[in-house]
């Protein structure tokens, strides 16, 4: 063989290595461009499904990162954007990239339909949301931005920029809701990032060895910054603020009531509210929750008047309130109850409190019916402090508009009901006392009864729930209640709200659910004023002294109708109400503590633990504590990176760094073993004292690394008191 052959022999055995890597191994350009639709995870690797995901390429981990950044946005994004996502997502499969004969169009097709969805996109966003601004709009549009660059995933430089803007979006969420689910999803949104990211940057680990590691070093290094911040940084106001459009659907008690509408918020756990109780906490039977009031009835439909006055309680006292005091001597006056509501986002404006309410809140007035009313509608969790004053008369004297309008009746309908009312009432003295207990022994001489699952109703809806059917929710009862007190001339209208409600698992918060949702009436009596009967009561007077669920768990399926199916509907109404229970729960802490960890609670708790008493002082303490953090992890990375040196080995090695120091020569380097090392030593020193130490050195680290002392563990004795000695002659040597 000639020496021109055997220099190539070398060289091609280094291309075909280098050519053998490569073919193994799919990079992320050639997978973008539809080269190669393999994935380079190493077969040879444990069979695991997480060490096979581990092991994908970073391509493919930029795909399913946009997959769980998208897919939360779905519950307020319009479908049509959603599908324009699955269709972009899809299309960056290297499969189908590899059908545009391998690349050499792909480029040309796909900047087509970039252009082509972002244009129809903005279109859609326009049509949809109807404004070029709002939040709703913004986020949808930071999606579509989102979306519309995966069709121009070509490079590395391509992903990063993809995988930042995921990054965005995932932020985005919070602006839609706070929710203790959002964050999780966040956090799982943000770990998927993050491991694109480590990928992006060892995309040629077949088997995805250390990609956890690193991902655990980064979470657990950000977890004491991230307290810190949260901890320390400043709780400023927000600059602006915006609104949602409102279109998110919501359950709740609606602006009109018919017979029906309440039956299927009685068998939804969903929470309404919460209640935190400065004082002591009213009695089960004196919870009603005041919500709307309801005056105006068209035969089938109850509404609220629109003939209602309103007070901003900061620049006027209600009349009500004055009016009530001024007849209340002072030994006989009590001071309110106050108690705090945490209220669920309803998409609505009125407020629930305790009869009789009174907010005094900037963004909040109440109303002639007592209805509290907030300025925008509730689009997120919200708290507001509430007064209950203490029993007083309501309107002792009525007005002729106001008797006019509670005791308005159309002219034709139910004429069983107003045939009933007149005959009661004429046999009960024309007395409003005694035709209502009239009116409620002539119910409970009849079969009514107390269902979820009531029949329903067609025209006359008065007549055929009272002679007909006579089974039925709060109201139906309540509607009927007011629809006779009418028919006699008693003034008389519907309230909605809810009643009772339960305490939380924990013991110190009252929760008041959707299935507590109920309707009730107010009658006007001569010298009482407003006074509130609920004919709920006459029939399931549990209902209202043990609230909704102790009714539910006594009565079980009957609840919900008859047969298999309501059953069914019981059992999954204890699983859910089980769920929600504990759910609600661990959300209540995490919206009280973390999301309501405002400016006040902020000040209490560090002006208690760290006696900061200043803005200055809290942004020092904010500094120290996140330099401190920073250090503490640097040290930690430091000594994880940092050389280590077998016990025998470190003094050997001290002894070539000082050497080393006087003369470069003499230590040691990085190729040498350490007995060649001090054999090259011993020849170039010329004291023969030294060089006996030299000899002494070499013969205790042999023992040590090679001899039998090799074989013990370092902690042994024996092994100790030879390495004592080998670090005493190196000292000596010294």
């Amino acid at each position: 063989m000639n020496d021109s052959q055997r220099s190539i022999k070398p060289s091609s055995k280094k291309l075909s290595i280098q050519a053998s890597v490569e073919a193994s191994t799919a990079s992320f350009e050639r997978l973008a461009l539809g080269q190669n639709v393999s994935a380079h995870t190493d077969m040879t690797a444990d069979n695991k499904w997480y060490r096979k995901l581990l092991a994908l390429p970073a391509y493919y981990w930029v795909l399913i990162a946009q997959i769980i950044v998208i897919l939360p946005h779905a519950a307020h994004l319009p479908l049509w954007l959603m599908g324009f996502a699955v269709v972009s997502i899809t299309a960056q499969l290297p499969r189908i990239k590899v059908k545009f004969k391998k690349g050499r169009h792909l480029k040309r097709v796909y900047q087509g339909m970039q252009m082509l969805g972002f244009l129809l996109g903005l279109a859609g966003l326009w049509l949809t949301y109807n404004t070029a601004f709002g939040l709703d709009m913004g986020v949808a549009f930071l999606v579509l931005c989102l979306v519309s660059k995966l069709w121009e995933l070509y490079k590395r430089r391509d992903a990063y920029v993809v995988l930042n803007l995921s990054l965005f979006v995932l932020a985005a969420l919070f602006l839609m809701d706070q929710g203790i689910v959002t964050t999780l999803e966040v956090i799982v949104g943000v770990v998927i990032v993050l491991l694109a990211f480590i990928a992006l940057n060892d995309d040629g680990n077949t088997r995805g060895d250390g990609r956890l590691r690193t991902l655990g070093m980064l979470g657990i290094g950000a977890l004491p910054l991230l307290l810190v911040l949260f901890l320390f940084f400043p709780r400023l106001p927000p600059l602006w603020s915006v609104q949602l459009s409102g279109q998110q659907a919501t359950t709740g008690v609606s602006d009109s009531m018919s017979p029906g509408d309440f039956a299927n918020l009685g068998q939804s756990t969903e929470l309404a509210f919460r209640v935190e109780f400065k004082d002591s906490r009213p009695a089960q039977q004196q919870l009603y929750w005041r919500g709307l009031v309801f005056s105006d009835f068209d035969g089938v439909t109850w509404r609220p008047s629109p003939q209602q006055r309103q007070w901003r309680p900061e620049l006027q006292t209600p009349v009500w309130i004055e009016n009530a005091f001024a007849t209340v001597p002072d030994e006989a006056k009590v001071a309110p109850n106050s108690y705090q509501i945490i209220l669920e986002p309803t998409q609505q404006n009125w407020l629930f409190g305790l009869d009789y309410p009174f907010a005094q809140q900037q963004d909040v007035s109440i109303t002639s019916d007592f209805t509290l009313l907030k300025d925008q509608p509730v689009t997120q969790q919200l708290r507001y402090d509430v007064l209950q004053f203490a029993p007083m008369r309501i309107d002792p004297i009525l007005n002729d508009e106001s008797r006019r309008l509670n005791l308005a009746l159309p002219k034709d309908g139910n004429p069983q009901a107003r045939a009933l009312a007149q005959q009661l009432f004429t046999q009960s003295d024309s007395d409003p006392v005694r035709y209502m207990a009239a009116i409620e022994r002539w119910i409970n001489q009849t079969d009514f009864r107390y269902t979820l699952s009531p029949p329903r109703l067609k025209n006359n809806r008065i007549d055929e729930f009272l002679f007909q059917t006579k089974a039925g929710f709060c109201e139906h009862y309540s509607s009927s209640f007011t629809f006779m007190l009418r028919a006699a001339g008693i003034p008389a209208r519907v309230v909605a709200g809810y009643q009772g409600g339960e305490l939380s698992r924990s013991g110190n918060v009252w929760e008041v659910r959707q299935m507590d949702a109920h309707a009730w009436t107010e009658v006007w009596l001569e010298g009482q004023g407003w006074v509130r009967v609920d004919p709920t009561a006459f029939v399931a007077p549990e209902r209202v002294e043990q609230g909704m669920d102790a009714l539910t768990q006594a009565q079980g399926a009957a609840m919900f109708g008859d047969g298999a199916s309501a059953q069914i509907s019981y059992q999954q109404y204890q699983m859910l109400q089980t769920l929600r229970r504990l759910s609600d729960q661990a959300s209540y802490y995490w919206q009280k503590d973390v999301v309501g960890y405002d400016q006040d609670k902020q000040a209490d708790s560090l002006l208690k633990w760290f006696n900061i008493r200043s803005i200055m002082q809290q942004i020092t303490w904010l500094a120290i504590s996140a330099i401190t953090v920073m250090a503490i992890l640097v040290f930690i990375i430091w000594q994880r990176r940092r050389k280590r040196w077998h016990p025998a080995d470190l003094p050997l090695a001290q002894l070539s760094k000082r050497i080393g120091k006087s003369d470069k020569s003499l230590a040691r380097t990085e190729n040498e073993g350490q007995l060649a090392w001090l054999e090259r030593l011993a020849t170039a020193i010329d004291s023969k004292a030294a060089q006996a130490k030299i000899v002494q050195i070499q013969q205790d680290y042999r023992q040590l690394r090679y001899g039998r002392l090799s074989t013990l563990e370092t902690r042994d004795s024996e092994y100790q008191k030879l390495l004592k000695q080998l670090k005493k002659n190196v000292r000596e040597l010294l």
